[in-house]
């Protein structure tokens, strides 16, 4: 009797999973994570860049570097107080 309820609960279990959306996949990397910020359109700090992604400043940087020689067009803007990176949208991408 045990084995036939079990059985029988297994079963729901898996209809209900198979009736829930399938949702969109989070974003899983850390290089794709600097992507996201680096394209917001104000870009991003170094700082905002090291908190969020948990890495130090030089290791922002240097994949910051690798970006862009993938091919994607990162800009540098130091007008004001703190320097900021942005994702240029055009070739690249």
């Amino acid at each position: 009797m045990e084995t036939k309820m079990t059985a029988q609960i297994t079963e729901a279990r898996a209809t209900e999973l198979s009736k829930t959306k399938t949702l969109k996949p989070e974003i899983t990397t850390k290089t794709e994570m600097l992507r996201k910020l680096l394209s917001r359109r104000n870009g991003a700090t170094v700082s905002q860049i090291q908190n969020r992604l948990d890495w130090q400043a030089h290791t922002v940087r240097a994949a910051i570097s690798r970006l862009r020689s993938s091919g994607l067009l990162i800009e540098l803007d130091r007008s004001s107080k703190s320097a900021r990176y942005r994702l240029v949208s055009g070739e690249g991408q």
